[in-house]
């Protein structure tokens, strides 16, 4: 019988796994704005503005700050009912990633937003996605 370690800790308590994610979600909500205030200072036209806008600082934090739930709902999952949480949480992200980008191509065009304007939102998804998983997995320690 063979045994699997881990290369990354396994979240064994839900305060490790808030910290974590707590963590994820601070430097995804930093680079996600960072990206977007690089974009706005360049001036590029992203197509959208106002209150439609998905480049602004309210929207922006509000769904990270909503995927950094998920992702702590999803890995608590992987914990209790697989082998082998991390593998299979960085799957399901991977997926939840992909899933999240079929709107950026599918229904931001309907709303206004220029072939750049979701080019930039592929980034922000990039900017909040990594930090999370990286964070929630336990790639990066705090």
């Amino acid at each position: 019988m063979s045994t699997v370690t881990a290369r990354y800790p396994v979240a064994t308590t839900g305060g490790e796994l808030a910290r974590r994610t707590a963590g994820g979600v601070l430097v995804g909500i930093v680079a996600a704005l960072a990206v977007s205030g690089i974009l706005t200072a360049v001036g590029l036209n992203l197509g959208a503005s106002g209150a439609q806008s998905p480049f602004g600082a309210i929207p922006i934090v509000m769904s990270t700050v909503v995927a950094g739930v998920g992702a702590a709902v999803a890995y608590a999952a992987m914990v209790r009912f697989t082998d082998r949480p991390v593998r299979n949480f960085s799957i399901l992200s991977a997926a939840v990633f992909v899933v999240m980008l079929v709107p950026v191509f599918a229904v931001a065009p309907a709303l206004g937003l220029t072939a750049v304007g979701q080019g930039a939102l592929v980034l922000i998804h990039v900017a909040v996605a990594v930090p999370l998983v990286a964070f929630v997995a336990g790639a990066v320690r705090l």
